[in-house]
């Protein structure tokens, strides 16, 4: 029996029993000391990681924060840190500075573990490191910061083990609405977050390669990976969203599952237009974090080749791991409603959902209200916030969604995200996609007292004022709803790239 939820011992472990499993990333692992193609290179790698972190002093209890570029090797990384009894904290270098540095302060004197990118990152404050870190190691000669040490010196590290009660990870929230909040996993947590992924996993016929484009700093990818190692499904880490390094990754490997993050997908659609069509072997799809805009879900549904696709998606957070799961098929996307529907699926085994008002009464189903769950996968504390209730106890998920009386939850929206005269942005911003094919993404934000849709076309051009005004009626916005036009790149986005909505309000106003 592997040991399913413990990231240092795993890679040894899985390399035992399916060692020659693919298991790569679709760019050169540049710190490690092999790119890693199978299991087997990738528990090599772990192990060579958790040497070179030995040999640097870092030792059982001690934290290690790790900001680099987003690649797999993240993951590599986190194995080894485990693996000699530290406790990583993965922090993403797409971060905001100020945040990044806020976060530091809050692990206490941790190690910092970077290379150029964090380094970059870094750099503006490294005066600050030494009253901030117990030390500043890097992966590359590149990440030059004052007293950093070059993580280049093994030793023979010791193995350390973890009761299931013990700290394993520190990951963090998005930020999507202000601070990012650091959340420490348990053994055990971690486990009930992988377990019902792995169940998921071993219904289906996985055979070809699972590709995930995800930020590897997330929980979702530390689950991933740890899925991956239980299961033997063949694994590639695709490192940049990039449209055009996706199309490459893909038509190279041509996988038979893909995974990416909701606004990525959308971004994306336009691929599936290119000839090659790079989405040609997906037999599933997967998208967790948020609702995904049923344009999208139909686009990419369409554009395999396969006959019968599945669009698997996931609600959950960082705080508690997936919560509920719906299963799309190419026929379901024609049936009378799916198309504008905020469905995130039903409750996984084990955990459950309810919508409460104000006050916390239970209401019934078909009404809005405040969604809550409960559920063993839920992180076990928060760093420098008060204790979590305990985990029989219902967490509010702070969105506001409706049961329907077949089980399925609805997302309507954030609770900080809520427009006065808007029933959901979410579903408004779904029927402005799809009745405006030239939307390459659309927000809606409360702005003054009146509704605005920040919007970005495909070629950069506005929207038609008679389609823009038909468009709004369809998605119930108000008649004096404004556009405001702004090129994609400037949608302030999470490392997850959700968008940053209060970002997009001026200074002092409120939805």
């Amino acid at each position: 029996m592997l040991p399913v939820a413990d990231l240092g011992l795993l890679p040894e472990s899985a390399a035992e029993h399916h060692g020659e499993t693919p298991l790569c990333a679709d760019t050169p692992w540049t710190s490690a000391c092999r790119t890693s193609e199978t299991v087997s290179d990738f528990a090599v790698v772990v192990a060579d990681y958790a040497d070179r972190l030995w040999g640097a002093g870092v030792r059982p209890g001690a934290v290690v924060a790790l900001i680099k570029a987003n690649h797999l090797d993240i993951q590599a990384v986190q194995c080894a840190v485990v693996r000699v009894g530290a406790l990583p904290a993965l922090l993403s270098v797409a971060m905001d500075p100020a945040d990044l540095l806020h976060c530091l302060k809050e692990l206490q004197r941790p190690h910092v573990l970077t290379d150029a990118d964090g380094a970059a990152a870094l750099r503006p404050w490294q005066d600050q490191l030494g009253d901030i870190a117990a030390g500043v190691l890097t992966l590359s000669p590149e990440a030059a910061l004052t007293g950093a040490v070059e993580l280049n010196e093994p030793g023979t590290h010791r193995v350390t083990r973890r009761p299931g009660t013990d700290p394993t990870l520190i990951t963090h929230s998005s930020g999507t609405t202000g601070k990012p909040k650091l959340l420490v996993h348990t053994v055990d947590s971690l486990y009930a977050h992988v377990a019902p992924q792995i169940n998921v996993v071993q219904s289906l016929d996985y055979a070809g390669i699972s590709a995930k484009c995800l930020s590897f700093v997330h929980v979702r990818m530390s689950t991933g990976i740890l899925t991956a190692l239980n299961t033997g499904v063949p694994f590639l880490g695709i490192s940049s969203p990039d449209p055009a390094s996706v199309r490459a990754a893909l038509l190279r490997h041509r996988p038979q599952t893909l995974e990416a993050q909701p606004n990525m997908f959308l971004r994306w659609e336009t691929l599936a237009r290119e000839t090659p069509n790079p989405f040609s072997t997906a037999e599933r799809y997967i998208s967790s974090f948020d609702a995904l805009h049923p344009r999208t879900l139909r686009t990419l549904l369409e554009a395999t080749d396969h006959p019968d696709p599945t669009f698997i998606q996931a609600y959950g957070q960082t705080e508690t791991g997936p919560v509920t799961i719906l299963m799309t098929r190419r026929s379901d996307i024609r049936e009378p409603g799916r198309l504008h529907s905020r469905d995130v699926g039903v409750a996984f085994p084990g955990m459950e959902i309810r919508v409460v008002d104000d006050t916390g009464a239970v209401l019934p189903p078909g009404t809005p209200g405040q969604i809550e769950v409960r559920t063993p996968a839920r992180a076990e504390s928060m760093i420098g916030r008060p204790p979590l209730p305990g985990r029989d106890s219902w967490w509010p998920m702070a969105d506001i969604g409706m049961l329907r009386p077949d089980g399925h939850l609805e997302l309507l929206d954030r609770q900080v995200d809520q427009v006065p005269g808007v029933a959901s942005t979410l579903r408004a911003e779904d029927v402005l996609l799809d009745e405006l094919p030239d939307l390459a993404e659309v927000v809606i934000v409360g702005r003054d007292g009146t509704v605005t849709a920040v919007a970005a076309t495909a070629d950069g051009k506005p929207v038609d004022e008679d389609r823009w005004q038909q468009a709004r009626a369809k998605a119930g916005l108000p008649e004096d709803t404004r556009v405001d036009y702004r090129p994609w790149e400037e949608f302030p986005l999470t490392g997850t790239m959700k968008v940053r909505r209060h970002r997009l309000l001026p200074p002092g106003t409120l939805g």
